[in-house]
């Protein structure tokens, strides 16, 4: 028997907590759309052509006339729920904060489209 459990001194609780999330992986393994900045490591063209083979006509390449940003990679779905014009000038405005030349920056887009109708007559 240990000396300290003689003197009656207990050891500390060991406590061990594991927590496992699964999900699935998605190929590209992006969201909705990527901010690439004009010296960004990868560029537009680059990174475009690699999405283009991992998911053919998933994503939509625009050239942007800006400051830091080159281009801006979208999903083509997102452009059908608000115009492409509205969505980038938005992520840019944001995007103006906190990147430079040489970010790129993933966006994670969530849409929630709300539909009310009253007084339906069929």
């Amino acid at each position: 028997m240990p000396e300290s459990a003689d003197r009656g001194e207990t050891s500390p609780q060991r406590r061990i907590n594991l927590q496992l999330r699964f999900t699935q992986y998605h190929l590209p393994p992006l969201d909705s759309a990527l901010i690439i900045g004009k010296r960004a490591p990868v560029g537009a063209n680059g990174i475009s052509r690699a999405f283009q083979e991992l998911s053919p006509a998933t994503f939509q390449l625009i050239p942007v006339d800006h400051p830091v940003a080159e281009a801006v990679l979208v999903r083509a779905s997102d452009l059908r729920k608000l115009p492409q014009q509205a969505l980038i000038s938005r992520l840019l405005q944001l995007a103006d904060q906190i990147m430079d030349e040489a970010d790129t920056l993933h966006v994670a887009l969530k849409f929630e489209v709300i539909v009310e109708e009253e007084d339906i007559e069929g």
